[in-house]
């Protein structure tokens, strides 16, 4: 081995070194940029979530650019969380239905957990340019999810491109998702309880809305 091929191969030590460092940095960043907006409020600023972090805003700045890049990342955590809850789901359900209650379950307890991180990570991420390429692909394979879902559940149904069955899917997720941020943003209080809304929007879903209505009265009643 001559020295040359000794200086390169340290060289790629250090650089391999320098780069575990960095992604270890920056997921720890996005770890407590997600305390600190728990904390503070989805309209924290840089210097706010770095003060609340115990480092200074020019750290979050070389990670992530700007305030844009840093709710990004923390998207794609969120994210990354909220679709392996809703896989395990589906995967571990004994039915169709079942998974479909747990997988709306699993949105309302993700968001419950934490509305401030997640007004920061998914409703301001969508209302920036930026946020498209981590929501988009996202919701994209949520839709997938429950497409296999669909498949497994009505075997012999027709869900072709042609078929408005295919709709399905990509309709429930819109749905699940403007229930989950209606329903959160209702008073404390006043916000119907978790499980029963995981109930009344699966039933939705697999049932339509006139499963939730009040019998009407029969002649024989009168």
């Amino acid at each position: 081995m001559n020295q040359d091929t000794v200086g390169t191969g340290a060289r790629d030590g250090r650089s391999a070194r320098w780069d575990r460092h960095r992604t270890r940095r920056r997921r720890e960043l996005v770890r407590v940029a997600r305390e600190a907006v728990h904390a503070l409020g989805p309209g924290a600023s840089m210097e706010e979530i770095a003060a609340h972090a115990g480092t200074s805003k020019s750290v979050f700045y070389r990670y992530f650019g700007d305030r844009a890049g840093l709710r990004r990342a923390v998207a794609e955590r969120v994210t990354e969380h909220v679709e392996q809850r809703l896989r395990e789901a589906a995967d571990t359900s004994p039915d169709g239905a079942s998974a479909l209650h747990r997988m709306v379950a699993e949105c309302l307890a993700v968001a419950a957990s934490s509305p401030a991180v997640y007004a920061f990570a998914i409703t301001e991420s969508e209302q920036d340019a930026g946020g498209a390429p981590v929501l988009g692909p996202f919701f994209e394979r949520v839709s997938r999810v429950l497409a296999d879902g669909l498949a497994r559940a009505l075997p012999d149904a027709d869900a072709s491109p042609s078929s408005p069955l295919s709709l399905w899917p990509r309709g429930a997720v819109g749905l699940v998702r403007a229930a989950v941020e209606a329903w959160l943003g209702a008073p404390a209080d006043a916000r119907p309880d978790l499980d029963e809304t995981a109930d009344a929007v699966t039933r939705w879903l697999l049932h339509g809305l006139m499963t939730s209505a009040p019998t009407s009265p029969t002649a024989e009643e009168h």
